[in-house]
């Protein structure tokens, strides 16, 4: 598919490795919906126990985006939300005349043990990593079938890897990754395709909460960044860490790349070797 003059919509696209898409995409030519949590993440009940995007963060992506030329909108979503899904659709179609391409990319974690793992946190993990998915594909896929599309689901390694006290996220991320399979195989006939992206260890506001708290107790005394690399040097073959924008090149891809479906693509400098 060619991008420029199609339609994209991003969800979680106000930081990390939602908005490196975006941007990427927009560099592209394409119309941006960008999609957030933005004023959403104030509803009683939506706190977390690290900072979901706010609202500024959102129109500021937005616009950078329309200040180098792009074309964007900015708009509030809540993706375990069915009438929000349709709405941010909806809106985005009446914004640009048409939707060719969704990037699932929302996405929350927690860790801890499974024995005392809280029932309300596991049914947030998976209403925005799983049911997200889910809704915001349904509500978009009588636009995508009109002249063929493609949704691309942000998975991760961790869906292919189980590992200790990440069992709810790694749940999820299987999921994803099971979803993206039976979507490529089911709407192939309307020419929708449907793939998977798998990224490894991205510097990202979620990563940041994630390693600072279990992960890099190892490298006490050294700064986050200097113990941050040291852990990608020791689990990472190539020994650096993936940008955001790395994964976005993926999502490029696998836009452009008409023959390509049901794959789950891990961009993880090699940390997945092994793994299918």
């Amino acid at each position: 598919m060619r991008i420029k003059g199609k339609t994209v919509i991003v969800t979680g696209a106000a930081r990390g490795i939602g908005r490196a898409i975006a941007e990427a995409f927009a560099r592209e030519g394409a119309n941006v919906a960008a999609a957030d949590l933005g004023s959403l993440a104030v509803k009683p009940g939506s706190d977390w126990h690290y900072a979901l995007s706010a609202e500024t963060e959102l129109e500021m992506m937005a616009n950078g985006i329309r200040e180098r030329g792009g074309s964007c909108v900015a708009l509030a979503l809540d993706v375990s939300d069915r009438a929000s899904c349709q709405n941010l659709v909806e809106k985005s179609v009446e914004a640009f005349g048409g939707l060719d391409i969704l990037v699932n990319n929302a996405g929350i974690i927690k860790l801890g043990r499974i024995a005392d793992f809280a029932e309300s946190t596991w049914d947030r993990i998976f209403a925005v990593n799983v049911k997200g998915v889910f809704l915001m594909s349904r509500a978009a896929i009588p636009f995508l079938a009109k002249k063929g599309g493609v949704i691309t689901n942000i998975a991760s390694n961790a869906g292919k890897r189980g590992s200790a006290f990440n069992g709810p996220y790694c749940a999820s991320k299987a999921a994803v990754i099971g979803l993206t399979q039976s979507m490529a195989a089911e709407l192939a006939e309307r020419s929708i395709r449907v793939n998977a992206i798998c990224p490894g260890n991205v510097f990202t506001p979620m990563q940041f909460d994630y390693l600072v708290k279990h992960r890099l107790q190892q490298y006490d005394g050294q700064s986050f960044e200097d113990a941050f690399d040291a852990f990608v040097k020791d689990t990472v073959p190539l020994g650096r860490q993936q940008a955001p924008e790395e994964i976005a090149d993926a999502a490029l891809y696998l836009t452009r790349a008409d023959s390509v479906t049901g794959i789950a693509l891990s961009v993880d400098g090699g940390n997945g070797i092994g793994l299918s």
